[in-house]
């Protein structure tokens, strides 16, 4: 007889002519708990760009659809960044979010931890009167638009740009399409506590 070792995963059992589930461990990281007061009342801000450097550390991250085939849907998920040796990119990091629930293009892996492909890269761009300040940050999502190999000119993204940042949240919106937009919404990332 075929045993199978159900050690990890969810014991199925048939009761009563449906499933129930009669227990569970798995290692999938809790849902992350979103203080949403916190975006909610939060207003773009230019000049907290500034703060660039602080955003290193565990968020819980919150996209939400505004436009698109999914308007209306709320993705959540764990967010890592950690600090990053090049110039325009302060940070990489990876997220557990699944872009898709929002209608977002999903571009390989979210969650990969690659420093070569990563699932998250913070990109900056200088404000042209103040080269020291950032006049853009944006969080591209997705292993294969972040391949440091490969200089992408086109194709679908998902890009997630930052309008606020204060001592534990950032935020601002988010688009993804591939000659323009197809989706788009905001979002908000709150530090975990302890990061």
């Amino acid at each position: 007889m075929n045993r199978t070792n159900f050690t990890g995963v969810a014991a199925l059992v048939l009761l009563a002519g449906g499933l129930q589930v009669v227990g569970c461990s798995s290692n999938q990281p809790p849902e992350p708990a979103l203080d949403s007061g916190v975006c909610r009342n939060a207003v773009s801000d230019p000049a907290s760009l500034v703060r660039v450097g602080d955003l290193g550390g565990e968020y819980a991250l919150e996209l939400t659809a505004r436009a698109g085939e999914r308007s209306g849907e709320t993705a959540t998920g764990n967010l890592t960044l950690v600090p990053s040796d090049s110039v325009g990119v302060p940070f990489y990091g990876w997220t557990d979010l699944q872009p898709d629930e929002v209608g977002a293009h999903r571009l390989g892996d979210p969650s990969s931890t690659d420093k070569t492909a990563p699932g998250v890269l913070v990109l900056t761009s200088p404000d042209a009167a103040d080269p020291s300040s950032p006049a853009s940050v944006t969080l591209r999502i997705g292993s294969q638009a972040n391949r440091s190999d490969i200089v992408r000119f086109d194709g679908a993204y998902t890009a997630l740009y930052v309008r606020w940042i204060d001592d534990g949240s950032f935020g601002g919106d988010w688009v993804s399409g591939v000659t323009g937009p197809e989706a788009k919404g905001d979002f908000c990332a709150v530090r975990a506590n302890g990061s």
